[in-house]
């Protein structure tokens, strides 16, 4: 489940593919410019979506086993209703809220106990929210499920969350896999409103016999616990030492295995989290730009009339040389290291001869460069990244990954199934089903590499002289940006 839509994807053992099924569900605008899901149409999606999938089978479907994003989260009373539909975390809401309460912590204690940097972003704000601005909607509620919860409990009728998910609510001990009681104690929360925390692959029960016989499924198909998006991609591509999953949506995420979590002075000072995997001790890390995606299509329909946004067009006519171009990619705030969430695009260095394929270009090499930001941070924490498997959307962009490849001068590699999320979550399936003795087996055999593009050494000196000066602009322009985000006194 993401923020635009469902897909649903069955998987053979060795880890092929052969049905799937997608829908896209609406988002709903508010009045102040924030945006809502609804938590009713995502199920009905998802069951749609499981359904079609489901009957392009022979019936004989195993387990099933769900992602989502992170942060988000529905509530429902004590009847069972849908009392509080999906806060998206790049909303504002509680922001306020959120600041009052961070007076009753530190960055060091966030970073110690829940692994993440102190930030607004997280559940925690919107459920301040909920019991400050509407006490109508927080006394009713009897439990709180994140939507990878929700899902499976609509599949289930069991209650159990992963520890990835548990984790970007910013109240869960990450050391030991359990909700911080003294985190929970000083926020003003309720304990009794959150599910026991699972690993990831944990058989959490059986589909619903209603919902098996609707589908035609025979037998008792098994609802495993699955996780957070970003981790279950880095499942599906196959936990290769020294690789790091990016996956290139809407936003994009790197997502390293670093086995041990890091210091939480780091976390607090960089910003970039450690996030548990399927069993207690082993860790992921996330460094993302919130605007990947999302700045391509804003510069595709700002620049085009046609009414099919050109991918395909640009990616032909992208100019063979780097450019000197130099761009701070970013919309709607910044990710990691900076966390800003007033910063905002900027670009230098166009002059009367700048065409827009030229700035294409440049916006590429701002993205990725804005990788390298990261990766350079988790070096210093010997982390190195040797190899990057790219997945989602922005993988079929053979510009980009060549642009990527020579920024960050290592492979770019991507994989033969596209959808390493729906992968990961197979594989997690194949090892509750017995298949294999481990999550690094299932993946090691269900996950193989398609191609791979090599960085070009010709370019290796440019671009370390771009990136020291792409590292210099975020503070020329930080003043600048927030000015454009309106976040002077008077505006």
């Amino acid at each position: 489940m993401g923020t635009t839509g469902v897909k649903a994807v069955v998987f053979d053992e060795k880890g092929k593919p052969f049905a799937e099924a997608y829908r896209a569900y609406a988002i709903q605008v508010e009045a102040d410019g924030t945006r809502l899901l609804r938590g009713q149409e995502i199920w009905e999606k998802t069951r749609e979506v499981f359904s079609e999938a489901a009957r392009k089978t022979d019936g004989k479907i195993e387990a099933v086993c769900a992602d989502s994003f992170g942060e988000a989260f529905v509530a429902l009373d004590r009847e069972g209703e849908l009392i509080c539909d999906p806060m998206l975390f790049t909303d504002r809401w509680g922001e306020k809220e959120y600041y009052e309460a961070e007076k009753k912590t530190t960055a060091l204690e966030i970073a110690e106990i829940c692994g993440l940097p102190l930030s607004p972003s997280y559940s925690l704000s919107k459920l301040l929210y909920l019991r400050e601005q509407c006490p109508g909607i927080y006394e009713k509620i009897d439990r709180i499920l994140f939507i990878q919860e929700f899902i499976s409990y609509m599949l289930c009728g069991e209650r159990g969350v992963d520890y990835s998910i548990a984790c970007r609510s910013m109240f869960f001990d990450v050391r030991n896999c359990r909700w911080s009681e003294e985190l929970i104690g000083k926020f003003g929360l309720e304990y009794r409103h959150y599910s026991d925390p699972l690993p990831m692959g944990t058989v959490l029960g059986t589909l619903r016999k209603e919902l098996a016989g609707e589908l035609g499924l025979g037998g008792a198909v098994k609802v495993v616990v699955g996780g957070h998006d970003q981790p279950v991609n880095a499942i599906g591509a196959g936990l290769r030492e020294g690789c790091a999953v990016n996956s290139m949506g809407t936003s994009e995420c790197i997502t390293p295995i670093i086995g041990s979590m890091f210091p939480p002075e780091f976390t607090a000072r960089k910003n970039i989290p450690s996030e548990p995997l399927w069993e207690k001790g082993r860790f992921c890390c996330m460094a993302y730009n919130p605007s990947s995606g999302l700045l391509i299509q804003w510069f595709l329909a700002t620049f085009t009339d046609e009414k099919e946004l050109p991918f395909a067009k640009f990616d032909r006519n992208v100019p063979p040389r780097p450019t000197r171009i130099m761009i701070q990619p970013y919309l709607m705030g910044s990710g990691t290291p900076y966390m800003e969430s007033g910063d905002r695009l900027a670009i230098t260095g166009m002059d009367y001869g700048t065409t827009k394929f030229d700035i294409y270009r440049a916006v590429l090499e701002g993205l990725c460069l804005d990788q390298e930001l990261n990766l350079a941070i988790l070096r210093e924490q010997k982390k190195p990244v040797t190899h990057v498997i790219a997945t989602g959307g922005g993988s079929k962009s053979r510009a980009w990954l060549e642009i990527k490849a020579d920024v960050l001068q290592i492979p770019v590699s991507t994989l033969e199934v596209k959808e390493a999320g729906a992968l990961g979550c197979a594989i997690l399936c194949a090892r509750a089903a017995g298949l294999y003795g481990s999550v690094e087996e299932a993946a090691r055999n269900m996950s193989r590499i398609k191609d791979t593009v090599q960085p070009d050494a010709r370019h290796r000196d440019f671009y370390a002289e771009k990136f020291a000066l792409y590292r210099k602009l975020h503070g020329h322009v930080k003043e600048e940006s927030f000015f454009s985000a309106g976040k002077r006194a008077g505006d």
